[in-house]
């Protein structure tokens, strides 16, 4: 079964908007994590792929992990 990618756009505007609220919390979890132990590039790889999959998901994409 073939999927049907679907466009996203989304307005400089907005995403420079949610970036600067997303972003104090990304920060918090990237030093909580590496207080936890993991280093700076394990911490942003888990993130990335956590990321990508919920992107697939909001996308109706399969999963590239």
């Amino acid at each position: 079964m073939m999927e049907e990618l679907y466009s996203l756009t989304v307005s400089d505007e907005r995403l420079e908007d949610c970036r600067d609220v997303v972003e104090p919390d990304l920060q918090d979890l990237v030093k909580s994590a590496i207080a936890s132990g993991f280093s700076p590039e394990e911490v942003l790889i888990a993130i990335s792929e956590l990321v990508a999959e919920d992107f697939a998901t909001v996308v109706r994409t399969p999963s590239v992990h």
